[in-house]
């Protein structure tokens, strides 16, 4: 009877354990990924920041700026079924220069991008095939170099613009920082529910600025 009786408890108490172990299972997912990253301010706002009467450079108004980003997420599985998760970002730019004085129209500069965020996202599908949707809380940090020149425009007294002057040129560096709201769509194909591979497609809205950049990358990812 105590023979019995002992090994009922010894039964319950690994029962009691083995339910832990589920319920702590597959809490935790780390995902990376690179591909393209564009800016598309100019895109959406053709001549956005710019004076009317400074000249601009063809190749950079209206157009969506391109480059490359790095990144990694690492989530929680919260018992509600969403995710929770913190995601960190390196991005870089490169655009023909903007210069008043289309002096170095032809040359090129580089802007980069440091991004974080806190996201929460709710997964759609079952088995292998699953969607993301997710938003959150951004902040971004902007460093621009560029060449600036002094601009003085001159008016009449009707209050219309006459002339224009400029001082010499001479390079400046502009950093920013701001925070706003993360939009988020994510394809995922799973492999024994431990191992994924996917597509994320991200945009950022700054809370000064508007829709500032864009992120399409695929990813790979473990579950842990």
């Amino acid at each position: 009877m105590r023979t019995s009786l002992f090994g009922l408890v010894i039964l319950m108490l690994c029962g009691n354990f083995v339910r832990a172990q589920v319920d702590t299972i597959n809490k935790f997912r780390l995902t990376c990924g690179t591909g393209y990253f564009g800016d598309v301010t100019q895109f959406l706002k053709p001549g956005f920041n710019e004076p009317d009467y400074a000249k601009v450079n063809p190749a950079v108004r209206g157009k969506i700026h391109d480059g490359m980003n790095v990144w990694f997420r690492l989530g929680y599985n919260l018992k509600t079924g969403y995710i929770i998760s913190g995601y960190c970002s390196m991005a870089a730019i490169s655009y023909k220069i903007n210069d008043p004085l289309a002096l170095f129209w032809d040359e090129y500069l580089t802007d980069t991008y440091k991004i974080a965020n806190v996201m929460f996202s709710k997964e759609i599908g079952k088995k292998k095939n699953r969607f993301s949707l997710g938003t959150g809380l951004v902040y971004r940090s902007y460093n621009h170099q560029d060449v600036d020149y002094p601009i003085t425009p001159v008016y009449n007294q009707d209050n219309e613009l006459i002339e224009v002057l400029m001082g010499l040129p001479e390079p400046y560096n502009l950093k920013m920082n701001d925070l706003g709201l993360v939009l988020n769509l994510e394809y995922s194909y799973r492999f024994n529910n431990r191992f994924m591979l996917g597509l994320s497609c991200s945009t950022n809205l700054i809370f000064d600025i508007g829709f500032e950049t864009i992120s399409v990358s695929p990813f790979i990812g473990c579950i842990f």
